[in-house]
């Protein structure tokens, strides 16, 4: 293992979208915010998956794959790792910089790629980030599986106390 400035093992790059200007025409490629998918539109901006990070407002410094055929709004920024990087490694090892820590801007925070991309990150042979990207993705998945768990058992002592009680 080795450490690696971040710089070193992605590409970045930024497209000033903004919601209010979106083609009110539908189209076939799907187009995402920090708050998640917004709409199909008529363009795309990668033809690979990348990894999406939040970069202004709300939630700042969150990541997320998305699919390949995509694009993002403006505030967010794309990141693309290069070929001897695993997306997924790449995605939870920016995650742990926690990025959302070192907020600029008093009323909206930001973050920008100029004071992070010299983070340094544990650096693998490909097979081995491989690895690490598929043992915490199903990690992840596995969480998200026992949280919507949590909540239906939540809602199953709701409805039962609502039961017993009356209204």
């Amino acid at each position: 293992m080795n450490f690696v400035k971040l710089d070193d093992v992605c590409d970045v790059y930024t497209k000033n979208i903004a919601l209010k200007d979106l083609p009110s025409n539908a189209g076939d490629y799907p187009i995402f915010g920090a708050s998640g998918y917004i709409k199909n539109v008529d363009f795309a901006i990668s033809n690979k998956p990348y990894i999406g990070i939040v970069k202004d407002g709300a939630g700042v410094g969150r990541t997320n794959i998305y699919p390949t055929n995509s694009s993002l709004l403006g505030t967010m920024q794309y990141i693309f790792p290069n070929d001897s990087t695993d997306i997924h490694y790449l995605m939870y090892a920016i995650r742990h910089l926690n990025l959302g820590n070192s907020l600029s801007g008093a009323a909206i925070p930001h973050i920008y790629w100029k004071n992070y991309k010299s983070s340094k990150i544990a650096y693998y042979d490909i097979s081995v980030q491989k690895r690490i990207g598929e043992i915490l993705s199903n990690i992840e998945k596995s969480i998200s599986i026992l949280k919507q768990k949590i909540s239906m058992l939540d809602d199953l002592i709701k409805s039962r106390l609502f039961n017993y009680l009356g209204s």
